[in-house]
């Protein structure tokens, strides 16, 4: 179905560009949603909403990835992280994300999923964004490091792995953990941007999602359900 690693120059990003291939494998059966699973070692994958999504079957996040590549095509979630390499940048003029889960927090008093907001709770939310974005900062950086001497794809697992223990450790342990806010690094953007949870799979590789993403794809499932 012609899809490959490094669409739009980034190394993980894996889509197909080979529409005719794709719907032609897709005719033999009936489908609402595609999920490509590519015969591939290296971590990646990609998902665009309302088309398709892929993920490398054969990494160690295969799970991981193929559930938050999934999100993005069926219910139209954003990427909350913003410290890895994307292909997308957000807009240069700030206007609010049509996404569901990310917002521009362009009137405060109207929060985008202001009926989920846990009471106390302010608004934008703090977090030790700083220590998060240091260490977030080193793995990338080592990250790049491996791919570029080519190392076997072992030692990306086990830098992943230390990140996501380093990262659930660091999290868990923020004051407004678990509950719903307006948390500053969203959409690929450092700054200006929000998520509703200080952690989720659309961030991390936590494996839960957010109330809001949660809302999200029940909505979906809804429409297609009721």
């Amino acid at each position: 179905m012609g899809a490959a690693y490094d669409t739009f120059g980034t190394e993980r990003y894996v889509l197909t560009m080979e529409n005719r291939a794709l719907r032609d494998v897709a005719s033999y059966a009936p489908y609402e949603f595609i999920e490509i699973l590519v015969n591939g070692e290296t971590y990646g994958g990609g998902g665009i909403f309302n088309q398709f999504a892929t993920v490398a079957i054969d990494n160690l996040w295969s799970a991981y990835v193929g559930v938050h590549e999934f999100a993005h095509q069926f219910a139209g979630l954003a990427d909350e992280y913003y410290t890895s390499d994307v292909a997308y940048l957000p807009p240069e003029h700030k206007t609010e994300p049509w996404e569901p889960n990310v917002t521009a927090l362009l009137d405060p008093a109207h929060l985008k999923w202001q009926d989920l907001l846990a009471p106390g709770t302010p608004v934008p939310t703090p977090w030790d964004k700083d220590e998060f974005d240091r260490f977030e900062r080193d793995i990338q950086k080592q990250r790049k490091e491996l791919r570029a001497a080519g190392k076997p794809e072992a030692s990306i697992d086990a830098l992943f792995r230390m990140e996501r223990q380093k990262e659930d450790a660091m999290l868990d342990a923020q004051k407004y953990a678990g509950k719903v806010g307006a948390f500053e690094g969203a959409n690929y953007a450092s700054r200006g941007y929000y998520r509703p949870e200080v952690d989720c799979i659309m961030f991390t590789r936590h494996m839960s999602f957010c109330a809001v993403c949660r809302r999200a794809l029940e909505r979906i499932i809804a429409m297609y359900t009721d």
